[in-house]
Formats: C-alpha cells, sequence, structure tokens
C-alpha cells in the first residue's frame, strides 16, 4: 500500500512537471512580437501621413537658390544664430520667423512646403526665378522606458514612424510591452494620449504610427520585469517555492519511513 502511494506521488509530481514544461509558449511569446497577426495578409492599404504643421518653438532650415546665384549667396545662411547647436530660423512666440530683407514672416500653421511657396513669392522681387527648401531643423522625438537607448532621437524630415524611432533607440527589449505603447503629443494647445499596438498590423491605421516633432513615447515594461525588480515579491516567491520543497520532502520521507 505504501509502495502504490509512493508510485502515486511520484507519477503525479512526473505529471504535474511534464504538463507545466510542456506548455506551448506561442500566446506567451505573442505580446513580444511586431505585427504578429499580420503573417495571413498578403495586402494592406497605405495610408499617407499628415502633414505637419509648424508651431511656436519650431526651427526650420531654409535653402535659398536662384538663376542669379551672386544675388541669391545672401539668403544662403540657414540660421540667424551662429551657433552650431541651435540650427534653423526660430518659429517665436508671435508664429514668425525673421528672414533676411524680408523680415518677421508668419509660418505658424503652415506646412513647409507652404512656406517655400511663400517665400519664393516674397523673393521675387530680390532674385530671379528663385527656388526654396524647407526641412525642420529639430524633428527630435523622446522615447522612454524599455527600449535599449532612451532619450532624444532626431529623425530626418519626412514620414517618419514610430518604427524609425523605436530602430533609432537600438529596438525595445524583451521585458517592453509591444501591445500597448504610450504616444504624448502637443496638438493645438492640448496634450494628446494615445495608445498603439506594435504587435497588431492595425498600428498602421493608428494617428500615431506616423510621430510628428516633440513627440513622446513610452514604452512601458512587462508584469514579469516589474515582478522581478520588486524585492519584496521576489522573498515571497522564494518563501513559497522553499516551502513547497520542504512538504514534499517530508512526505516522501514520511512514505519512505513507512515503508
Amino acid at each position: 500500500m505504501n509502495q502504490f502511494r509512493l508510485s502515486f506521488f511520484s507519477k503525479s509530481v512526473l505529471v504535474f512537471f511534464v504538463f507545466f514544461c510542456s506548455c506551448k509558449p506561442s500566446k506567451y511569446f505573442l505580446h513580444y512580437s511586431y505585427l504578429a497577426d499580420s503573417i495571413k495578409s498578403n495586402q494592406l492599404t497605405v495610408k499617407l501621413p499628415e502633414l505637419h504643421k509648424l508651431k511656436k518653438g519650431d526651427r526650420i532650415k531654409i535653402y535659398v537658390t536662384a538663376l542669379n546665384v551672386e544675388a541669391a549667396n545672401q539668403f544662403a545662411m540657414t540660421s540667424i544664430t551662429n551657433d552650431p547647436e541651435i540650427p534653423g530660423y526660430l518659429v517665436d512666440n508671435s508664429g514668425t520667423i525673421v528672414f533676411p530683407e524680408l523680415g518677421h514672416v508668419v509660418v505658424e500653421g503652415l506646412t513647409t512646403d507652404s512656406v517655400a511657396t511663400l517665400l519664393e513669392q516674397k523673393l521675387t522681387q530680390y532674385l530671379t526665378s528663385p527656388a526654396v527648401s524647407v526641412t525642420y531643423a529639430n524633428f527630435i522625438i523622446k522615447i522612454l522606458g524599455d527600449v535599449g537607448r532612451p532619450g532624444y532621437v532626431t529623425l530626418q524630415d519626412g514620414k517618419n514612424t514610430i518604427f524609425d524611432a523605436i530602430s533609432k533607440a537600438m529596438d525595445l527589449s524583451s521585458n517592453g510591452k509591444r501591445e500597448d505603447i504610450l504616444v504624448v503629443r502637443e496638438k493645438n494647445g492640448k496634450r494628446e494620449f494615445g495608445r498603439i499596438d506594435l504587435s497588431s498590423k492595425d498600428v498602421f491605421n493608428s494617428s500615431y504610427y506616423y510621430l510628428e516633432p516633440g513627440d513622446l513615447i513610452y514604452v512601458e515594461p512587462s508584469i514579469n520585469k516589474l515582478l522581478g525588480l520588486d524585492t519584496y515579491q521576489q522573498r515571497r516567491i522564494t518563501m513559497v517555492g522553499l516551502s513547497l520543497t520542504i512538504v514534499s520532502f517530508l512526505f516522501l520521507l514520511k512514505n519512505y519511513l513507512k515503508i
């Protein structure tokens, strides 16, 4: 009888460990994959980014060319400062930039293409067939949380996505929650809080997929990492494991002595 009990207990422990260790990890690792639900998708509609409009505090780089090259040289500078750490023309609190010969030019609320067209029109009195190119000088994103390199990320002006920013930040760590990324954006005097899921193809339809200058991205750590950092919780888990080990040993010892 005792042998039967011991054998039954041993088999029960074996079945438990086999069941526990053989659980498929696919659902668990699904939360640590990018675009996991896009495997069966053949084609997705591309959503074009919204055109960014300049706001107070932005800086832009302006390049001017014309048929009369020498006359265009007076507009060749890309900043009203000599500090290389502060490039471009600042959109001041009045929503204007200070441009050579033209003075204060209102640019707030305009896109970079609209500013280029506006300056071309104004420069016709000084230049022959002027061509103006305007780009952002401070397309900077802040990314915090569970990424390889948190901090400021400088992106090139254009179609910048959240994947571009994450790539610059050396990717998310294995503990970063890809299914719940927070994007904080200041727009029209208000602060928006958006959530996007990088594990789903629906991220491409999010209004936060394409980033805007000044966006803040926060990658929340998973519950596993938080538990790992919680020393009190670690002690509890250790004590529970130790208690189970002691109980199992005493049970085995009791059955062995009866034999």
